[in-house]
């Protein structure tokens, strides 16, 4: 009997480091998951953020064209709400002759980035819209 206590020992020092192990193991890949989900969020929040940017330099052109009649071929814009952010306004005017009237198709366009190309946190984005006079 003593025999058979003495081949058990230890299992129960085997059976604890088994599972110190696997709940390591489970702790590492929540953190792991965690992590991608924080960067994912993060993306997400700065990619809205680079839309609304972009909507907000088409609203501004518009408000120029309307004002002015004309457009500025291209222009940064600034918004002290986003900082880090920088936007482009590309504008092109053509005129076209109707037999009635000559109206004024205005392309603006709308170019916002965060960042630098490679960097984990880069975001771009584009809009286009057509103003007719």
């Amino acid at each position: 009997m003593n025999n058979n206590l003495s081949s058990q020992r230890g299992v129960a020092l085997v059976a604890a480091i088994f599972l110190i192990v696997v709940i390591g193991l489970a702790v590492v890949v929540m953190s792991v998951l965690a992590t991608r989900n924080t960067q994912q969020n993060t993306q997400s929040l700065l990619q809205m953020r680079a839309q609304s940017a972009s909507m907000a330099g088409l609203e501004y052109a518009a408000q120029q064209i309307v004002v002015s009649s004309s457009c500025t071929n291209e222009f940064d814009l600034a918004l002290p709400a986003l900082p880090g952010f920088s936007i482009d306004i590309l504008c092109i005017s053509n005129e076209h002759n109707r037999p009635s009237q000559t109206i004024t198709l205005f392309e603006v366009r709308a170019i916002t980035e965060y960042g630098n190309v490679g960097d984990p946190d880069y975001v771009w984005s584009e809009l286009t819209s057509t103003i007719e006079l």
